[in-house]
Order: C-alpha cells, then structure tokens, then sequence
C-alpha cells in the first residue's frame, strides 16, 4: 500500500524539479535548475508546515527515504570517473583532495548547526 504514496511523492519531487528547470531558463538564472527546484520544495513544504501539523506527506517521506537508500549507487559512476580522466588530472590532486575535505567538514560544520537549531526550536515548542 506504500507504493501509490511513494509514487506521489516521486511526482512530487519531479514537479519541483521540472518547475525549478523552467525557471531557471525562462528567467535566466544563474542557478541549475535542480536548485531551484530544491528550493521550490522548501517553500512548499513550510507553507504546508505552517498550515498544517504534518509538514511533509508521507508519500514524499517514503519517496525521498527510498532515494537516500539509493544515493551511494548514484555516487559511485562519478567517483570511479574520477580514475580514468589520466594525466590531465594528475596535477590537480591536491586541490580535488582539498577541495573534497573541506566541502565535507563545512558540510558537517553546516549539518550540525542546523540540526541543533531544528532541535532547539523542536524543545521549546513543547516546554
């Protein structure tokens, strides 16, 4: 019964990624379209959140999940790419090396940060 609401909730996802692709190139944004889709989904879901207790549906929760499950297949073409581009690459090592590591700690950094604003405001609306 899971799979019609995983369903809606992958249309969800692509609706927002097909209206961000849209606007990126009617409006000429310097941002990727997937951005602004990404971001087109946001709105949404505090709109929703603010109208409403459940914030995201579960059809979108199910969907998302499923394609978290999935994500480290879709990571592993590009990192094996990363082996066959040869000589041209050979001397931009360390600035791929540091570039990578510092991406993942401001990700970290950033992650951290907001999850403990999301938790505080979680405990003071309780209290």
């Amino acid at each position: 019964m899971g799979t019609p609401l995983m369903l809606a909730g992958f249309l969800t996802l692509f609706a927002c990624q097909l209206a961000g692709e849209w606007l990126q190139r009617v409006l000429g944004l310097p941002l990727p379209g997937q951005v602004l889709g990404m971001f087109l989904l946001f709105i949404l879901l505090c709109v929703r959140g603010a109208l409403r207790d459940d914030a995201v549906p579960a059809g979108l929760s199910q969907g998302s999940q499923r394609l978290i499950e999935l994500l480290p297949m879709l990571l592993m073409a590009p990192a094996a790419g990363v082996f066959f581009l040869g000589a041209g690459f050979a001397d931009q090592w360390p600035g791929f090396i540091a570039a990578v590591s510092v991406g993942t700690v401001l990700t970290m950094v950033a992650c951290g940060l907001l999850l403990k604003m999301l938790t505080r405001g979680r405990k003071q609306g309780h209290d």
